[in-house]
């Protein structure tokens, strides 16, 4: 099971034209019979609801205030002994304790935060991923600044492709392609379209239009366009969504719930 808990980018943007598809910044769950997988803490992961019967590993694909900002409002209403790995394909785990220990505590945040809590287990992401048995999670270095992680998941049956902050460049194409393809489901930033990106190079995301390019050179179930401009009104993406001829490329919605 999938499930969008948050599809915006860069701030949350909760308003009466942006409800339809979701106002909440990026988070992605995904359950399977032994684990829960969550793919960025933006302001989406407040509605994570954690399972006492399932081990958590929250990966992180980069630093920026809109992936993580929702850490520490959550209810972790989990059993008090319950521990969440917390991990990163590009960062260290010395360096991403740092990183959102310093994000979350004075001067930026009241308390500190990643002390108080006491639930994170910071671990390197290679050890993480050796010690799954019936899973297989790779990652991809994205084109973002700062750096940037995307993931996939894959288990004897199907694949889910996380493919978030990337400017996509011709170059890609090759090394996506073989990423992503055969995937059940895939998750695309769409955050500008074509006309937008020549005022927003270097800012480190794609199009909705270059999704939809590589979408058809892939074979796939379900392809999700998101991280969606705070900007964009639901208005605006429905009518792109009826002038797509692939029925199997969308935008993705908050609160949707996709198989796994």
């Amino acid at each position: 099971m999938i499930i969008n808990h948050g599809v915006r980018g860069s701030i949350p943007n909760p308003s009466k034209n942006t409800i339809g598809f979701g106002g909440n910044t990026p988070c992605v769950e995904v359950k399977t019979s032994k684990y829960q997988l969550i793919f960025d803490c933006g302001s989406g992961f407040s509605k994570v609801d954690f399972s006492n019967d399932l081990q958590t590993i929250l990966f992180i694909s980069h630093f920026h205030h809109d992936h993580i900002q929702g850490l520490a409002f959550n209810s972790y209403n989990s059993d008090e002994n319950k521990k969440i790995i917390l991990t990163s394909a590009h960062s260290n785990s010395k360096d991403t304790y740092n990183n959102l220990t310093n994000y979350f505590k004075n001067p930026y945040f009241p308390v500190d935060f990643i002390e108080i809590i006491g639930k994170f287990e910071f671990i390197e992401f290679e050890k993480v991923v050796n010690d799954f048995q019936d899973l297989a999670i790779n990652s991809i270095n994205l084109n973002h600044p700062g750096n940037c992680s995307g993931y996939s998941i894959t288990s004897e049956e199907k694949k889910f492709c996380y493919l978030l902050d990337n400017e996509y460049e011709s170059n890609q194409k090759k090394e996506l392609i073989e990423f992503c393809n055969f995937s059940e489901t895939i998750i695309w930033d769409g955050m500008f379209l074509d006309k937008e990106l020549p005022d927003k190079k270097g800012w480190g995301h794609s199009s909705v239009e270059q999704g939809i390019n590589l979408a058809n050179e892939l074979e796939f179930k379900n392809f999700l366009i998101s991280h969606h401009s705070p900007t964009r009104e639901d208005s605006e993406i429905k009518q792109i969504q009826n002038n797509l001829s692939n029925i199997k490329i969308k935008f993705a919605s908050e609160n949707e719930v996709i198989d796994f």
